[in-house]
């Protein structure tokens, strides 16, 4: 919590390629802008929301698109792009582009192709006596491994961000022109975006290799205000910003506010909208201009990326390098963080021919094995014992014993004990280290080895910690 008004959440979740090498910090994305049509009748109106007719009259109203998902469209289009990169890491859509009953279809769909993550806008229709809800989701496989080779589904419940938004979208006159909406929204009123705005709430995500990720909802971008100034205190690798707006042209105030976080903190940008918003985007009758996303680093500067015909993604890949963190107050510099900056963008199409998946039946997934906060603290100590065995292995067992249960040490620091589930990953993480001791030594090079072999076992919990561990040595070996 800062000052009471924004709670600032962190979440660790060590997904990485394997591998030590620079050129394992690459990352393809697929930018899905959908949906690829927005009908006007897609923007309804809260009935009886207008007031104050007779002056100043404004209303609500909220983006229920016709469009639905296509999941074999997803799963077709994954392919295609896997036959230009090795795999596909990340897919993101817009704001809005998903309901929230898609969500877990989606990531088993992803899941089955060795996606590792999804970033999408989500939204949720007006329930009784609840306004809609808009918001950015961010699912991470428990596979923990970017470019992984294609397997069998984990059958595991994926690790969920939800970043909310904290600002309404309001569609004034010259707006519901430009995007030709007067036939479902009356020109002469001011209409505002019916959600609910929740206590603000900023989520940063670590992922391996010093990646730090936050998320803006669209008008969230513009907004310098106490969540801006936390994300500029942090200053992360990354800002993804799905967006419900017209073409991201370098001209508009998207590309405006992704410089200012781009020049400080020095964070990359990406921003992501519908196609279908890019096509009614016509203001004064112009022709419209199909740039559905843009990227704004703070060495390379700004790249729109475009959308041509017959396309339905595009695949962006995006480098990192290790880059310098500088503090002012005088302490030395430390290369501990990395940067990224895009490389390459392709269009994609998807194939006339049926997915391998398109058959595919969606099954109930096991739970968790761990929650959100539970992974983050088993990262922490992951890392802890990774660094121990790096630079000082003699601390190594009493790092170990420090961790399990039952401790004097958290108690007298008002720390609540672990969980029975949080404890018991503790304890392989534990098994495994021990595991790689050789004549009561303990070896870093055997337990990295003996870590890539990603032992199958029936336990779940056994299988994550083992993830986490290998994760975390890795990043440890590449600094």
């Amino acid at each position: 919590m800062v000052d009471g008004r924004v709670d600032a959440q962190w979440h660790k979740v060590p997904v990485r390629r394997v591998g030590t090498d620079v050129r394992a910090r690459h990352a393809n994305l697929l930018l899905l802008p959908w949906p690829l049509r927005v009908r006007e009748s897609d923007f309804r109106t809260l009935e009886g929301s207008v007031r104050r007719p007779e002056k100043e009259p404004f209303g609500f109203f909220e983006f229920v698109p016709a469009e639905k998902l296509d999941l074999d469209l997803v799963s077709r289009l994954i392919v295609a792009a896997c036959d230009e990169v090795d795999s596909v890491d990340v897919v993101m859509l817009p704001e809005s582009a998903v309901d929230e009953s898609e969500i877990d279809e989606l990531e088993a769909v992803l899941d089955r192709h060795g996606v590792v993550s999804l970033v999408t806008g989500v939204r949720r229709s007006q329930q009784p006596g609840r306004p809609p809800g808009n918001w950015v989701h961010m699912g991470v496989s428990p596979r923990l491994e970017k470019g992984a080779a294609l397997r069998s589904s984990t059958g595991e419940q994926w690790f969920h961000v939800r970043q909310n938004k904290h600002h309404r979208w309001s569609l004034d006159e010259n707006q519901i022109y430009q995007y030709h909406l007067g036939g479902s929204l009356h020109p002469n009123i001011r209409w505002w975006e019916a959600m609910e705005v929740p206590r603000r709430a900023v989520q940063f995500v670590e992922l391996g290799d010093g990646i730090t990720l936050v998320f803006l909802v669209c008008e969230d971008l513009a907004q310098i205000d106490n969540v801006a100034e936390i994300v500029r205190s942090v200053g992360p690798t990354a800002i993804f910003t799905p967006v419900l707006d017209g073409p991201q042209l370098s001209s508009r105030w998207a590309a405006r506010y992704a410089s200012v976080f781009a020049d400080d903190p020095g964070s990359a940008v990406i921003t992501l909208t519908s196609y279908g918003m890019v096509q009614r985007s016509r203001p004064h009758g112009r022709d419209p201009f199909p740039v559905i996303g843009l990227w704004k680093d703070p060495v390379r500067g700004l790249r729109e990326i475009p959308f041509e015909p017959g396309a339905q993604g595009v695949l962006l890949t995006v480098c990192g390098d290790r880059a310098t963190r500088r503090s002012a107050d005088g302490r030395y510099p430390v290369d501990n963080v990395t940067e990224y900056f895009a490389v390459n963008m392709y269009q994609v199409r998807a194939g006339s021919a049926r997915s391998p998946l398109s058959d595919f039946q969606p099954t109930p997934l096991a739970p968790q094995a761990l929650e959100n906060d539970e992974l983050t603290i088993l990262t922490g100590w992951a890392q802890a014992l990774a660094e121990a065995l790096m630079y000082d292995p003699e601390c190594v067992e009493a790092l170990l014993d420090d961790a399990q249960g039952n401790t004097q040490w958290r108690a007298k620091l008002g720390i609540a004990e672990p969980s029975r589930q949080l404890s018991q990953a503790i304890y392989f993480v534990s098994q495994a280290v021990r595991g790689a001791s050789q004549n009561g030594n303990l070896n870093l090079d055997v337990l990295h080895i003996s870590l890539l072999e990603d032992r199958w076992t029936k336990d779940a919990l056994d299988r994550l910690a083992r993830r986490v561990l290998r994760s975390t040595l890795e990043q440890v070996r590449t600094q």
